[in-house]
């Protein structure tokens, strides 16, 4: 007890000596136009202990005197004041360059200047594109090596986003870190980013070792600012989104006299007069509104952020939409003179996405001549006649299907850290929590379809996804007269935990909506529960001599439940150098030239663990039901699915990067480049095993080798004429993929896309790109019955003797005389040679306008969209291009003739005619705004307010043919496969949507 009091007053003792040392120094940081500095960091040099500058750039700070204040703003130089006897003190920072300013990496942060990984950061101000719906739509574009490109096109259906291209024939997504714990991009509203950080290369990623093998994206939510009053900011717009291109269809008559002219017109179809545009139909102009309030400030030692946004945007195909509202917090508070710091960041987003499995090329194909209702029949919408092809009226099917998914997020961030007994030393302790839980439903109302009768049904499905993680690290920073050391060791541990379960049943009576209503004789039910785990060790150790040499190397240990024991565990390390030459004397005499220099190189290696959970076990498949005496008995059994080998392990991803970051015209002009090599070995993969083994699925194995080597290139440049402020900026990346090898059995190949089961099309061969088209190339079309009979082998044999005159030609690429798959060559890749773009803008005098323009090159795209418009052999309506289709009388086209018999296979799918360029170059977003003259925002009690009139995807110049050429791995969603191997092929992929909007945004 008596240890116990005297501890206490030795304590209390230290601490009134410690604030008689202090005092309360004021001060006010101004530009160099002596305008005030808002947000600048005010910290004691050599301590953690510090504020930030209010909206007026003033500050007050408990300062010994002889310390040193450290004052910082990103994209100005730092600057230092000596605290001595004056209590006020006025600081004017000077405009800095993109080297001073400061870059969030793994578990802390760094000064441009001493990074030596390949990141990239974008500002929150950057991001918050006031068309962006989502964080990954408004990443796109901005950043060189990073491709966001559409997945599905639906409202809510997310993007595709890969780094440095594609790694693994498995999941490519890279890792999201959102306030310190991993989870999903689209929970955070982009008006939410403070910063948003890229590690691209090993070295950068390496801490994060398992899960970052595909890049990590490190996203930092705003904050509020200490010693600061509440300020109340709202950001809203509204806006028309619209179809931006209609396919050319025939319509009612066209497709009549088409089809008589070549003697095809069924008997039943004269009756027929209707003239249906479905395009018309089924897509409409349709409204988005975005709004979003935040309310930010803080004491003096504490700081806290609220906001709050709502979306609802209506699909351009009717019935479609996407609503959600999301609420953020974020706190921190210090105690003890800033020496504990605690804080904490909730995120909830509440969605509700509303969509339709409509197949999109249905639409294109659907006779003209079908109305669109028919109150004989149930339902009240036209179905098709006999001679018809059995497709969907696409009306009734988006209003009688009433499909949803109802999603519920959440994230829970909360930390404490101390700083410990030694100078620089600090512990972190760091915890998280997402779940996220949901609803699947699905209706539709009992209508006629053809001769049938379509029950109504309902199924529901629901599932909870969660996880939690715990992390501990020792941070120690330090500087030795020209030495700087940043030391981080930590151990981390998560869980995830995956349930779900649905039943359904059909016969619902009208006007229900509760599966007890319906017939339990017709009833399905379901259940899952997958849980993982994961635990790691890492630590980091960066240096810097006198700004000039800097070394980073880390290294981490994941050890994960999805692999068998002997197996689990993978070690990950990575090391990059550094070299500021700029900061050499030497170079003195080269700065009225080029400001800035800086030379880095990395390597590192990563692993990845992205395989479905019980992989190497037996596990229990249960339904293997049967009746036995009239008595119900649920059977299980193992040995029904492949297990993998127990030796299963970690796909490793190895990374080597150069890279150089200059500057020029007093750091005017900045540009910075980077080369690199990628190469994962040991991909994990599901492997095809013969059947006659009667076991069902496919096992995973470390099945072959995949390499990546590109190019980056970033410039920016920022000037003004007088009153008028411009900048422009260019990203540009250049990447090759290539699977080096597969090492699982004699075939050195994996199919991919296989639109209907009509022939496999994408490839990832050995010496190729992964998802490379293969396809039977074409030679034109035989203009006469003779010259098709005339195509022979050299061993005389007719190659296509089913051909005619205005069929096409098929090269025997074998020269084994006859057509067929054994023909297919490499004709090119969904990849890009070369993605790329330009962002620019300028203001004057409260007047603002930017631009945003994309685009890729070299890349191709299969359109099976087209296929179905044009293939001949079905009774459907076409592409208005088949009315040039060849005849005797018509040869200079490349159509061939109509033969609804198709004998020659002129439809075939495995073939160049559906190859496209998918090169485009877009006008992605443009935006004028104007910036309210003070003296009107003072009546209205505003501190600042702007309006703003925008457009997104205004116009795309692309020689393709489909709705629109940016196409990533599809999603799934209208009838479309998914998968790596899906990428740039068009299924029927839902339509981007051209949008106008006008906003404002205000603070109070």
């Amino acid at each position: 007890m008596r240890k116990t009091a005297l501890l206490l007053l030795l304590s209390t003792y230290g601490s009134l000596a410690f604030a008689q040392q202090s005092q309360k120094v004021r001060g006010k940081v101004l530009d160099a136009d002596n305008k005030p500095v808002a947000g600048a960091t005010v910290n004691i040099k050599g301590s953690a202990s510090g504020t930030k500058t209010d909206a007026d750039g003033s500050f007050t700070l408990d300062v010994a005197k002889g310390k040193t204040l450290k004052i910082t703003y990103v994209g100005m130089k730092e600057q230092e004041v000596l605290v001595n006897d004056e209590s006020i003190y006025s600081v004017v920072l000077q405009s800095g360059t993109e080297l001073d300013e400061v870059v969030v990496i793994g578990y802390g942060t760094v000064k441009k200047s001493d990074l030596t990984g390949a990141v990239a950061s974008v500002t929150g101000k950057d991001l918050q594109s006031n068309l962006a719906k989502s964080a990954s739509g408004a990443l796109q574009g901005r950043i060189a090596g990073v491709s966001v490109s559409n997945a599905g096109g639906s409202p809510g259906s997310g993007m595709s986003i890969n780094i440095r291209g594609l790694s693994s024939l498995g999941n490519n997504a890279p890792l999201y870190v959102i306030d310190g714990v991993f989870g999903d991009i689209n929970i955070v509203d982009p008006n939410d980013i403070a910063s948003l950080e890229v590690l691209k290369d090993a070295s950068a990623a390496a801490i994060y070792g398992s899960r970052a093998a595909n890049g990590v994206v490190i996203i930092t939510t705003k904050g509020g600012k200490r010693s600061s009053p509440a300020t109340l900011g709202i950001n809203a717009y509204t806006g028309i989104q619209s179809l931006p291109k209609k396919m050319d269809l025939m319509d009612g008559p066209q497709w009549k006299k088409f089809q008589k002219d070549n003697g095809y017109l069924p008997t039943q179809a004269e009756s027929f007069n209707a003239n249906t545009d479905w395009q018309d139909e089924v897509f409409d102009t349709a409204p988005v509104n975005k709004v979003n309030l935040d309310i930010a400030g803080g004491g003096e030692r504490s700081t806290y952020n609220v906001s709050a946004g709502y979306l609802d945007q209506r699909g351009i195909l009717k019935t479609t939409g996407y609503k959600a509202f999301n609420i953020r917090t974020k706190n921190t508070f210090s105690f003890f003179n800033d020496h504990v710091r605690v804080g904490n960041t909730f995120l909830m987003k509440s969605g509700d996405r509303k969509f339709s499995d409509l197949t999109i090329t249905d639409i294109l194909r659907q006779n003209a001549l079908l109305p669109v209702y028919d109150s004989s029949v149930r339902g009240g919408y036209a179905t098709y006649a006999p001679w018809m092809k059995n497709l969907e009226n696409p009306v009734g099917y988006l209003n009688l299907y009433n499909k949803h998914v109802y999603q519920t997020d959440f994230m829970l961030n909360g930390y404490a850290e101390v700083d410990l007994f030694l100078k620089g030393l600090k512990y972190k302790l760091n915890m998280g929590v997402n779940r996220t839980t949901g609803r699947n439903y699905n209706k539709n109302d009992a209508y006629t379809y053809g001769a049938d009768l379509r029950k109504s049904s309902l199924s529901e499905s629901a599932f909870f996804n969660n996880q939690w993680l715990v992390e501990n690290t020792l941070h120690y920073d330090n500087t030795f007269d020209k030495h700087t050391i940043s030391v981080l060791a930590g151990y981390s541990a998560q869980e995830n935990t995956n349930r779900g379960f649905g039943a359904s049943r059909n016969s619902l009576p009208l006007g229900t909506d509760a599966i007890d209503a319906a017939s339990p004789a017709e009833q399905t039910t379901s259940g899952s529960l997958n849980e993982s785990a994961l635990i790691s060790q890492f630590g980091r150790f960066m240096y810097s001599y006198d700004s000039r040499y800097l070394l980073t190397a880390s290294l981490r240990r994941d050890g994960s439940s999805k692999f068998a024991d002997g197996a689990r565990y993978g070690v990950f390390p990575s090391v990059a150098v550094g070299w500021n030459v700029m900061n050499e004397k030497f170079f003195e005499s080269a700065k009225g030239t080029m400001n800035e220099l800086k030379l880095r190189a990395s390597y590192g290696r990563l692993g990845n663990q992205e395989i479905p959970n019980y992989t190497t076990q037996s596990i229990t498949s249960y339904g293997i039901n049967y009746i036995q005496g009239g008595v119900w008995w649920q059977g299980a059994s193992t040995g029904i699915n492949w297990v993998s080998p127990r030796n299963l392990t970690w796909e490793e991803t190895a990374t080597s990067n150069i890279g150089v970051d200059m500057a020029f015209m007093q750091n005017k002009l900045n540009i910075s480049a980077d080369y690199y090599v990628r190469e994962t070995k040991d991909i994990l993969l599901g492997i095809n095993q013969p059947p006659s083994a009667g076991l069902k699925g496919a096992p995973t194995l470390n099945a072959g080798t995949i390499r990546n080597n590109g190019f980056e290139l970033l410039a920016t440049y920022k000037n003004s004429i007088g009153n008028v402020n411009y900048n422009i900026g260019v990203n540009a990346s250049k990447v090759k993929n290539e699977v080096k090898a597969v090492t699982v059995g004699n075939v050195q190949e994996f199919g991919g896309y296989n639109p209907q089961g009509e022939g496999t099309i994408t490839w990832a061969k050995v010496g190729y790109p992964i998802g490379g088209f293969w396809v039977i190339k074409t030679d034109g079309l035989f203009q006469s019955d003779a010259e098709a009979q005339a195509y022979k082998s050299a061993n005389g044999t007719t190659i296509q003797p089913n051909a005619k005159g205005g069929d096409i030609k098929f090269v025997d690429y074998n020269n084994d005389g006859r057509i067929d798959n054994n023909d297919r060559q490499y004709v090119g890749s969904p990849f890009p040679t070369l993605a790329y773009g330009i962002r620019g803008g300028l203001d004057y005098k409260g007047v603002d306008f930017a631009f945003f323009f994309d685009g890729m090159y070299g890349n191709k795209i299969y359109n099976y969209t087209r296929a179905r418009m044009e293939q001949t052999n079905e009774v459907n309506n076409h592409s208005s291009s088949l009315l040039d289709s060849w005849t005797p009388s018509n040869t200079d086209t490349d159509i061939p003739r109509y033969s609804r018999e198709d004998q020659n296979d002129n439809k075939r799918r495995v073939s160049d005619r559906w190859m496209e360029s998918g090169a485009f170059f877009r006008l992605k977003t443009i935006e004028l705004g104007y910036t309210l003259p003070s003296q009107w925002l003072s009546k209205a009690t505003l501190k600042n307010g702007r309006i703003f009139l925008a457009a997104d995807n205004l116009f795309t110049v692309t020689k393709y043919k489909g709705y629109t050429p940016d196409l990533g791995q599809n999603n799934g969603d209208n009838g479309t496969p998914s998968g790596v191997l899906t990428a740039g092929t068009d299924h029927g992929r839902f339509p981007l949507a051209r949008t106008i909007m006008f906003g404002i945004q205000a603070n109070f």
